[in-house]
């Protein structure tokens, strides 16, 4: 399993240095004509633009590995590309998916759907602070109760699809999730975000089915109490999965999060990362 795990983190992140060794160069030559980084070193505006081009393109490669692990867990029809909890009819081409989508028969386009969950999660935001703050009202019980019903108020004759970050069936419930790196949005995106995780879940339209905001780091530092924008939208920690939490609920039993960690140092040092990243600078610089 171990060995598994590291193939599936090699081969996805193969296709990431691939990826960002192609179009180094162009993304370089941008930044050199940036006035505003004129006085910079080379090396230092290179290390600039590889450290961009990774934390912009790596999101995709890490959710993918996300969803080769919990496979590995739960199996591969209960992480499927297509999720489609109420089975039905749809015409849709699994061959011609990137990620995983919900096929749903609510109208998600429906401006009055979306005004009342915007207006769900905007009367239950958290306020105050310290010894005075009442967490969000946005709870699995309080999702179950106020949105669920939406997804029959709603529903049509025609099948829509919603892309789904990472979704899958833990032999009890599904999961869905909003999946970012380290889940640091500023206040203005945050809501917007935690919407769209609100919609797939009323698109989901079952009663065993559980929505969370997860992290695959924590940008806090692992162990401590992650913070963030979107704490103030979602009841903390409940709707959430933070860094190690999320790991440890699709990894495979048998491997921590602290080995998987080690897998992942090494799938890296076996593409030669490092050397590559030297490569590309020294490429751009010295022709």
């Amino acid at each position: 399993m171990r060995n598994t795990i590291k193939q599936i983190v090699f081969e996805e992140f193969s296709k990431l240095t691939d990826l960002i060794e192609k179009d180094f160069a162009a993304n370089y030559k941008r930044k050199v004509n940036n006035f505003l980084l004129s006085q910079m070193d080379e090396n230092i505006t290179a290390s600039m633009v590889f450290a961009s081009s990774f934390e912009s393109k790596s999101g995709f490669a890490i959710e993918t590995c996300a969803k080769r692990i919990a496979r590995l867990k739960f199996g591969e029809k209960n992480v499927p590309t297509i999720v489609n909890p109420r089975n039905l009819s749809h015409d849709f081409d699994e061959t011609r998916i990137s990620g995983q989508i919900v096929v749903t028969d609510v109208d998600t386009h429906n401006g009055n759907l979306r005004g009342e969950i915007s207006a769900f999660r905007a009367n239950n935001e958290a306020k105050g602070a310290g010894k005075k703050r009442v967490e969000s009202g946005v709870t699995q019980s309080s999702i179950k109760e106020h949105l669920l019903p939406l997804s029959e108020k709603y529903r049509t004759t025609e099948i829509y699809s919603k892309p789904v970050d990472l979704a899958f069936f833990d032999g009890a419930e599904w999961n869905v999730m909003e999946l970012k790196a380290g889940g640091d949005l500023d206040s203005s995106n945050a809501p917007s975000n935690v919407e769209k995780l609100l919609t797939i879940y009323v698109d989901m339209g079952i009663d065993n089915c559980k929505a969370y905001f997860a992290t695959l780091y924590n940008k806090d530092g692992e162990g401590n109490t992650w913070k963030g924008a979107v704490k103030k939208h979602l009841a903390y920690p409940e709707m959430f999965l933070i860094g190690k939490n999320l790991w440890t609920k699709i990894l495979p039993d048998g491997i921590s999060f602290e080995e998987f960690e080690e897998i992942y140092k090494e799938a890296l040092e076996e593409i030669g990362l490092n050397d590559r990243i030297v490569e590309m600078i020294d490429k751009c610089i010295n022709g």
